[in-house]
């Protein structure tokens, strides 16, 4: 999605003349439905009239034009793109950030910059994360061999000998993605040249405009990728916000500068890129020998971590772990899955005279440095998890410790499609916003019997691809019979299949044996249901979801129903069931990262979903809805 294209030539015409944005204006209304901001217009007007007025005498000819181009299904927008050839004759894209700063601070907590009060990632840092992540999961980068040329150009910012953009701690970065001021055009038109001056550009854009998206790598390749292969991963602004002020909390720890312990909470939904900034984090601490470790509260995640990286399991552990640690024994502690934390790390077995005086929220901040929380305070789901930013919040204030907070709204789950994302927040009521038809980005699909919905473990090993079957817990979940074979727990008429096997507690299970590890990463689990506590932290390329009688749809709102469920701890009458149920089915609705297939048991929930699809499909309009909660 971008909001204007063409030749060179045509953008300094219609750029010169203020036109531009009025077209924009036309295009953001016909995809988005709303208009955007008066600062944001502002901005096309100023910077686009700038940069046109720039390339305007730089002679290039047959150079397309690309403004305002919407990584995919993330939020982040590209401000432009030039195509053309190179000097050396090889396609080539020039990746654009532009800026109307007329000054800018240093941040005294991290390597970002500061302007108007708000923290900003440095617009060549911007443009160069822009540049790798677009080449990366956009085909006609890797088919046409399309190479990329990040710069950023602040064309209010006054031609001096120095500002901070130019500081000493920006310097790798500004030698692959100079930066441009005011009085630097001469040098931006000979950089344009350089990267795409011998034209072909209109044909070159072209092969971008038809290229396609592919869905970014699975979390345990990406973990494998970084740290075995000393791959970085690719953040986007407020991903490499939050990680310039984390790494730099660390550094202070390793100079000797760090006054006192400090925290960040980073919020996000599914996919948003949580695990991905601790995943770097963690690899970066490591190569520059810090004591760092990534801790949850589930254990399937955490266990199936720990069979991934043989020798390495220390780096993962869980969150009650920390019951007794050395005060500031880890350098950085990576809270993963921040909602799931509990009042107590002591268990029902734990001894009276061995209980902790402290919550785990003050173990995990007392063990480590620096503390990282990523946090979605949607995705709890029983009721003794109690993570929350308020908790975050009053725990570090108590302690003394500086926090900061950051947002994400990047979307790298679901094939990247924040549409379909959105669209399971609306059904769920967690958002009035509707969002657009995600079209053929991500397939979503109403089957109807069980039968169908294990087609979808057939479609994915017939690809090489890895599927799943989940179902909300609405079966009991028995012990194995004493062959140790698995009784079929889940019935739907005829058909049945068992749960993924339930761990014993009188066997000691290495962790690339443990029945978690097998559900999720062995032919195992394509046979076997699995549950909330096996699914929650993976990810599948084609996921099955069975929504059972417990979550229902009854005349205009969701009801909860405790004699249908077999999850104990949420059938507590003093327990907010219908709150941790919609975060159950949130949370199996977005597993799949190419396809997600729901068999729906309930007729009225189901034709309910399958209206509420279908008037998304015809991209009906509605203000509001009277089930938002």
């Amino acid at each position: 999605m971008h909001l204007w294209n063409g030749s060179l030539s045509d953008f300094v015409k219609e750029g010169e003349a203020g036109a531009l944005t009025g077209e924009m204006l036309q295009t953001f209304w016909n995809y988005h439905r709303y208009q955007p901001s008066v600062a944001e217009t502002t901005s096309w007007d100023n910077s686009l009239k700038a940069l046109a007025l720039t390339v305007d005498s730089s002679g290039l000819q047959d150079v397309g034009v690309v403004l305002e181009y919407h990584l995919p299904y993330t939020g982040c927008r590209i401000d432009a793109l030039f195509f053309g050839k190179s000097s050396s004759d090889t396609n080539y894209s020039t990746v654009v950030e532009l800026k109307q700063w007329s000054v800018a601070k240093l941040s005294d907590n991290s390597l970002n910059v500061i302007v108007n009060g708000a923290e900003h990632v440095h617009p060549s840092e911007q443009a160069l994360d822009y540049a790798k992540h677009l080449s990366e999961i956009h085909s006609s980068y890797s088919e046409y061999l399309i190479g990329t040329a990040p710069c950023s150009y602040c064309h209010n910012l006054q031609k001096i000998k120095y500002t901070v953009l130019d500081d000493e701690r920006f310097a790798e970065i500004l030698k692959v993605s100079p930066l441009f001021k005011k009085g630097d055009e001469e040098k931006f038109i000979a950089y344009l040249t350089s990267s795409v001056g011998k034209g072909q550009g209109i044909d070159i854009m072209n092969k971008f405009m038809n290229g396609r998206f592919k869905p970014n790598k699975k979390m345990m390749e990406v973990l494998d990728s970084v740290i075995h292969k000393n791959e970085k991963w690719h953040l986007l602004d407020n991903q490499r916000i939050a990680y310039n002020t984390i790494w730099a909390q660390v550094l202070k720890i390793q100079k000797g500068t760090a006054r006192k312990k400090s925290a960040v909470l980073i919020r996000g939904g599914p996919g948003t890129g949580k695990t991905v900034i601790a995943t770097q984090l963690l690899a970066d601490a490591l190569r520059n020998q810090f004591t760092a470790v990534h801790t949850t509260g589930g254990h399937a995640f955490t266990t199936s971590l720990r069979a991934q990286f043989k020798g390495a399991d220390k780096l993962f552990a869980w969150n009650l772990h920390f019951r007794k640690v050395p005060t500031e024994g880890v350098d950085l502690l990576l809270v993963d899955e921040a909602h799931r934390l509990r009042k107590t790390s002591d268990t029902r077995f734990t001894p009276a005279s061995q209980r902790n005086k402290h919550s785990q929220m003050e173990e995990l901040l007392n063990a480590s440095k620096v503390t990282v929380f990523m946090l979605d305070e949607n995705q709890y789901v029983r009721p003794d998890e109690i993570g929350s930013s308020q908790l975050i919040r009053d725990a570090t204030k108590s302690l003394g410790i500086t926090l900061f907070e950051y947002d994400l709204h990047a979307q790298f789950r679901c094939g990247n499609c924040y549409d379909y994302l959105t669209w399971i927040d609306y059904l769920l009521g967690y958002t009035s916003i509707r969002p657009n038809f995600w079209a053929d980005q991500y397939v979503f699909k109403i089957v109807d019997t069980p039968a169908e919905i294990e087609r979808i473990i057939q479609d994915a090993k017939k690809n090489l691809e890895t599927g799943r079957i989940v179902a909300g817990f609405c079966w009991r979940w028995s012990e194995p019979l004493p062959d140790g074979s698995l009784v079929p727990d889940v019935k739907i008429g005829n058909w049945s299949h068992p749960w993924n096997e339930k761990p014993s507690p009188k066997k000691v299970y290495k962790p690339e044996n443990h029945p978690y590890t097998l559900w999720a990463n062995t032919p195992v689990g394509e046979t076997q249901v699995g549950c909330i506590y096996s699914a929650q932290g993976f990810e599948f390329d084609r996921v099955g979801v069975i929504w059972g009688e417990d979550l229902v749809w009854r005349k205009n709102r969701w009801v909860a129903q405790r004699e249908r469920s077999f999850d104990s701890p949420l059938k507590v009458k003093t327990v907010d069931m219908l709150k941790l149920l919609r975060n159950v089915y949130r949370v199996l609705l977005t597993r799949g990262i190419r396809e997600t297939w729901l068999l729906c048991l309930d007729d009225e929930t189901k034709e309910h979903i399958a209206e509420e699809f279908q008037r998304l499909q015809e991209s009906i309009p509605e203000e509001s809805s009277n089930y938002h909660t």
